[in-house]
């Protein structure tokens, strides 16, 4: 059994191959899967643009992709999309968000929208991002974006999606080659993201296909981007969000600091406060943040959490962010002023 990378007029690549009966992974080639994709520099793909009330280009790029972050989830696509146009040089992941903002362009035709939100996820994939990766092996299955179906291309693409580390394409994964009864890749993948299908698969399959299913699992355990690495991203791009939501609303909190020493603040404090049994929400995350620094200005060098009042505080449900800093800062004046 062949696995062909597709392009339109030409094939590409064999993937996988079934050889004798016995499974062997072969790495796929970057280059070549990303040959099915246009050819884009930044130049092309980007937009000019312009500030706007939360954006400029002066502000730190983590920053600009944490504000276009949280107004995406608003719904606020058009200043969404010139704060992430302006990040997206610096955060590859920012391209994804692009993708879906440009589908909703009321003023472009079916045609612009389509070249558009194909092309940030080219750009992106071509990159190794997961999220973009993930976007075009979509576009595939289902010929979208003005692009043709080509399932076989598709599952490349989700594949390249999974091994770099995102879970949602692993689990598609597992279940793929279910269906297919190919048991060995199943529960490799199962292996990797530790599912419950682990041991139903292995009571199913026979001592070779096992074999072959823990020799592809050690193949890719080498390969597979790692928990921890995803893990790193995710808290890296955190440290922008926080960054974003303070900077929006609690402004002078990052005064007389740099970049890098603001950077630096908020990934600690944010660090310290997800260690914290009683600190579950982002919200106390934020308050925490916030209180944590307010009182660093008062008293260098003073731990809030060693502070009854100030933990209490951060436990409780039925305040908002807002008055939890307001009461905190109460504590503050009266503790360490």
């Amino acid at each position: 059994m062949e696995y062909q990378l597709k392009r339109t007029g030409a094939a590409l690549l064999t993937l996988l191959a079934l050889l004798a009966g016995i499974y062997t992974f072969t790495a796929y080639n970057e280059d070549s899967i990303s040959d099915s994709l246009p050819k884009l520099t930044l130049q092309q793909v980007l937009p000019a643009t312009s500030s706007n009330e939360h954006c400029n280009n002066q502000m730190d790029s983590d920053i600009l992709y944490g504000i276009g972050l949280r107004l995406f989830e608003n719904g606020d696509y058009a200043p969404a999309e010139s704060c992430l146009i302006m990040a997206a040089p610096n955060h590859n992941r920012a391209f994804c968000y692009l993708s879906i903002i440009s589908e909703q362009a009321e003023s472009k035709s079916t045609q612009e929208r389509n070249r558009d939100s194909f092309n940030y996820l080219a750009y992106s994939a071509a990159r190794n991002d997961w999220c973009a990766e993930y976007g075009i092996y979509q576009t595939y299955l289902y010929g979208t974006k003005g692009v043709p179906q080509d399932k076989d291309l598709a599952l490349l693409w989700l594949e390249r999606s999974a091994l770099h580390g995102y879970p949602e394409s692993q689990t598609i994964l597992v279940d793929h080659y279910e269906s297919q009864n190919d048991l060995a890749a199943s529960y490799a993948w199962s292996k990797i993201i530790a599912t419950d299908q682990v041991d139903a698969l292995r009571a199913r399959m026979t001592p070779e296909q096992l074999a072959e299913g823990e020799e592809h699992y050690t193949e890719l355990s080498s390969t597979v981007t790692s928990k921890e690495a995803m893990y790193a991203e995710a808290r890296e791009e955190d440290v922008g969000r926080y960054s974003a939501v303070i900077q929006m609303d609690y402004p002078d909190i990052f005064n007389g600091m740099t970049s890098e020493q603001r950077y630096s603040f908020v990934k600690q404090a944010m660090l310290t406060a997800i260690e914290q049994p009683y600190i579950q929400r982002r919200s106390q995350v934020t308050s925490y943040i916030v209180i944590a620094r307010r009182a660093q200005i008062e008293k260098p060098g003073v731990n809030i959490l060693q502070n009854k009042n100030i933990t209490a505080l951060l436990q409780t449900d039925d305040l908002t962010v807002e008055e939890v800093i307001e009461q905190a800062q109460d504590i503050i004046n009266s503790t360490y002023m």
